[in-house]
C-alpha cells in the first residue's frame, strides 16, 4: 500500500515536472519570436533554438519517464489486488477451520451429554 502511494507521488511530480517545462517552452518561444522581431545575431538565434530543442528533450524524456511510472503503477496494483485476494482467502480458511472447531466440540458435547442421559436412563 505504501509503495503504491510512492507511486502516485511519483506520477504527480512528473506530471508537475512536465507542466513546468512546457510553461518553460511556452516562455521562451514567445521570447524567441520577441526576439526575432528585432535584430539578433545569429549565435543568438542558434542559442534560442538550441535551448526550446534541450527543453523539448527534457519534455520527451519526462513522458518516458511518466510512462514507466504509469506501468509500475499498475504492476503495484496487480499485486496488491493479488495480495488481497490471498488475504480473503485465507481469511475465509480460517473462518471454515473455526467453524469445524466449534462444530466438533459441539457434536463431542453432545454425546458426552447422550452417553450421560443413558446411562442415567440405565441406574434407573
Amino acid at each position: 500500500m505504501a509503495a503504491l502511494v510512492k507511486g502516485r507521488e511519483k506520477i504527480k511530480t512528473l506530471e508537475q515536472s512536465r507542466g513546468r517545462m512546457e510553461a518553460l517552452y511556452a516562455d521562451y518561444l514567445a521570447r524567441s519570436i520577441e526576439a526575432e522581431k528585432n535584430a539578433l545575431s545569429m549565435q543568438e538565434t542558434v542559442n534560442f533554438r538550441g535551448f526550446l530543442q534541450q527543453i523539448q528533450t527534457l519534455i520527451k524524456r519526462v513522458d518516458v519517464d511518466l510512462e514507466h511510472a504509469k506501468f509500475e503503477l499498475d504492476v503495484l496494483k496487480g499485486n496488491l489486488l493479488a495480495a488481497e485476494k490471498k488475504r480473503i482467502q485465507m481469511e475465509t480458511l480460517q473462518e471454515q477451520d473455526e467453524r469445524r472447531i466449534r462444530e466438533a466440540a459441539a457434536k463431542r458435547e453432545q454425546r458426552a451429554m447422550d452417553a450421560a442421559g443413558v446411562m442415567l436412563f440405565n441406574m434407573k
